[in-house]
């Protein structure tokens, strides 16, 4: 039961860190620019706030499965190996993917101050 919440806490934490740096580039960037993402010029709120959004989604869909988990104590572990590593790659992806598009929307001139 203590790997329920240590997962949720993980999930917290990477969360926190996704909405903060959306957050941030949200204020930076203008509301007409499209930043890039994987090559392709999204608007601004599904470029900043989707992969928060579905890190969000999924991490519930998370906490419901291991407070259902009726199997054993090793799998409910790898449970949590599996909850852990998502939260912290989906975390890492986001953090990637918006320094690229600020990076890039920097070298344009697009970015507020």
């Amino acid at each position: 039961m203590i790997w329920t919440y240590v997962g949720d806490a993980l999930w917290v934490i990477a969360l926190s860190i996704m909405f903060s740096a959306s957050r941030q580039a949200w204020r930076r960037i203008p509301a007409g620019v499209k930043p890039p993402v994987m090559g392709a010029r999204l608007p601004r709120g599904l470029a900043v706030w989707a992969l928060p959004g579905a890190a969000f989604a999924l991490s519930l869909w998370f906490a419901m499965s291991a407070r259902t988990w009726r199997g054993d104590a090793d799998l409910a572990f790898i449970l949590f190996g599996v909850r852990a590593v998502s939260a912290s790659l989906l975390a890492l992806l986001h953090l990637r993917w918006l320094g690229a598009a600020m990076a890039a929307l920097e070298r344009e001139g697009q970015l507020k101050s």
